[in-house]
C-alpha cells in the first residue's frame, strides 16, 4: 500500500519535469534552471525504481507475481538485450559481449527474465573499471535447461560475502556500493523470480577476480 501511495504523485513530477523543458511554458531555462530540472528528474526517475523494487519484492512475499509464459526466442532477447545496453556501457569505455551462439527457444515469462538479467548486468556496469572493463553474457543449453551467463572483470565479491548477497537490502560494502547506492533488493528479486520460474541461481567469484553469475530456466 504504502509503495502504490509513493509511486502515485511520481507520474506527474516526472511529466512536469519534460514540459518544463518546452520554451512555451518558461522560456529558454538558464543553465542553473536546467540543471535544478535535471537533478529533480533523476532523483525521481531513482524513486520511481526504488518503489518499482519494493513493489516487486512485496509480490514476490506475497507470492502473487504474476508471471505470462510464452515461448521465448532466447538468442533474439539475448541479442536485443545486448543492443539496448550498449549505450549504458559507453560512459565507462566498457567492453560487452554477447557470446550466444546456438538456436534457444523456451516457455516463460520473457520480460522477467529480462528484468533479471538487467539487473545482474546492470550491478557488474558499477563494479568493473572503467576503460579496461569488460561483461559478457551468454546463453546455451544445459541438462534441458537454458543455463544463462554475467561475467565481469570487476572487483570480485569476497567468499564469506556471497552466502547472502541474495538477502534482501544486503549490500556489499564497497566504493562502488557507496557512490551507486541502490534499495538493495535487487539480486533478492533476482532470486525470486527466477525460483518461481522453476530456476536456481548463484554466484562464483573471488575478491579481486571478478564475478560469474549464473542462472538456469527450465525449457
Amino acid at each position: 500500500m504504502i509503495s502504490h501511495e509513493l509511486k502515485t504523485p511520481l507520474t506527474p513530477i516526472m511529466g512536469w519535469c519534460q514540459a518544463l523543458r518546452s520554451p512555451k511554458i518558461l522560456g529558454q531555462l538558464n543553465p542553473k534552471q536546467a540543471q535544478a530540472l535535471n537533478a529533480i528528474e533523476t532523483n525521481a526517475i531513482k524513486l520511481k525504481e526504488l518503489v518499482g523494487d519494493m513493489l516487486d519484492a512485496q509480490k514476490l512475499d506475497m507470492k502473487k507475481m504474476k508471471f505470462d509464459h510464452k515461448d521465448v526466442d532466447v538468442t533474439e532477447m539475448m541479442y536485443y538485450l545486448a543492443e539496448n545496453l550498449r549505450s549504458t556501457m559507453d560512459p565507462k569505455h566498457i567492453e560487452f559481449v554477447n557470446s550466444t551462439s546456438e538456436k534457444l527457444t523456451l516457455k516463460s515469462d520473457k520480460s522477467r527474465l529480462e528484468q533479471v538479467l538487467n539487473n545482474i548486468i546492470l550491478n557488474a556496469v558499477d563494479f568493473v573499471p572503467a576503460n579496461t572493463g569488460k561483461i559478457e553474457i551468454s546463453a546455451e543449453n544445459k541438462n534441458g535447461k537454458v543455463l544463462f551467463t554475467v561475467k565481469d572483470n570487476g572487483t570480485g565479491i569476497p567468499k564469506d560475502k556471497q552466502g547472502r548477497l541474495f538477502t534482501q537490502f544486503y549490500q556489499l560494502d564497497t566504493s562502488a556500493t557507496r557512490k551507486h547506492g541502490g534499495s538493495g533488493l535487487g539480486l533478492s528479486i533476482c532470486k525470486g523470480i527466477v525460483n518461481a520460474l522453476g530456476g536456481e541461481i548463484w554466484v562464483e567469484s573471488d575478491a579481486g577476480t571478478g564475478a560469474s553469475f549464473y542462472f538456469t530456466i527450465p525449457k
